[in-house]
């Protein structure tokens, strides 16, 4: 998968950046635009310092400049995500925080209370939230200074509407909050459909399909989140309580809905997301049907075979 090939680069980047290191002092850290600086409690040591600033500078993630912040003339926080943009679905959100007095990554902070909020206009005098995750975790033990999160945007920015991000940093007790920020989140290129809504009794859940752009064509690990709405629509989505069950039926639309064996249910892991196995025969266009079952066996949404509750991605 994506994240494991990136990881991987990173190590070979650090190891073979290390052993020229280690040849020639003149060719330090420092030659080629990583900081490293004199020990301090605070920031990384230099290999996850090489790792964290590798990771945020390969292309693959992109800085949101708008959400840049200086927090008490003491560190910046940046925030990034795939190619320094944001679309409707889910998107995975990086934050790392460095010392303005020496440039070094910060290891020990935590970002809470992450806050989307969708303005609606146009005649339409209402504000809802979004899905998102848990508390931000940290991306990778090797490298402690990336914190990860993610948030699954239901519409996209534009004439119906306007998205603020706002989200608290902690660190060593201190709590300081970066209010509401307006961002741009932009439509999936079609047809691809990242993220569908299904009700049970009066309480509506979403299925934000979270690693849509992993796939290839053979066996996929196929990774989901379930979100619930609360009481109160302006605030967060939180993971759903409830225990489901997740059937697949891949068809491709443009080939007579012909399937693909070998499928196997997203069921509920550990750390709150759902995962399965999804089999995808060849590239194009394909729709992800889907069967909600209860923690009873019960079926909630969606049917089995051509259901009309469906992800669509393109391969």
């Amino acid at each position: 998968m994506k994240h494991i090939f990136i990881k991987a680069s990173l190590l070979v980047f650090a190891a073979l950046t290390f052993s020229a290191c280690s040849g020639d002092d003149d060719n330090g850290p420092e030659s080629s635009g990583i900081n490293i600086p004199e020990i301090d409690d605070e920031c990384c040591n230099e290999e996850e310092t090489f790792l964290a600033y590798t990771f945020l500078t390969n292309g693959f993630v992109g800085e949101i400049e708008s959400l840049r912040e200086q927090v008490d003339g003491k560190y910046e926080l940046r925030v990034y995500s795939a190619a320094g943009k944001l679309h409707v679905g889910y998107n995975d959100l990086y934050f790392s925080l460095t010392k303005l007095s020496n440039g070094g990554y910060v290891r020990d902070f935590d970002i809470t209370d992450i806050t989307p909020l969708m303005t609606m206009t146009g005649g339409m005098s209402m504000q809802h939230s979004t899905p998102i995750g848990p508390n931000a975790v940290v991306h990778d033990k090797t490298f402690p200074a990336v914190r990860r999160a993610w948030v699954s945007f239901l519409m996209s920015s534009g004439d119906n509407g306007y998205w603020d991000l706002a989200y608290t940093l902690e660190k060593e007790g201190s709590k300081w909050r970066k209010e509401d920020t307006r961002i741009v989140v932009d439509p999936l290129a079609e047809p691809r459909v990242w993220i569908k809504s299904f009700k049970v009794g009066n309480d509506t859940f979403y299925l934000s399909l979270a690693n849509a752009s992993d796939f290839r064509t053979g066996n996929n690990v196929i990774k989901a989140y379930v979100s619930k709405v609360g009481t109160d629509r302006k605030q967060p989505y939180l993971l759903a309580p409830e225990r489901f069950t997740i059937d697949i039926y891949p068809t491709m639309p443009d080939m007579g809905n012909h399937s693909s064996p070998g499928n196997e249910a997203l069921t509920l892991q550990p750390d709150g997301s759902y995962e399965g196995r999804l089999n995808l025969s060849m590239t194009g266009t394909w729709d992800i049907h889907l069967h909600v079952k209860d923690a009873e066996g019960n079926s909630v949404a969606g049917e089995e075979g051509l259901s009309e509750l469906f992800w669509t991605v393109v391969i």
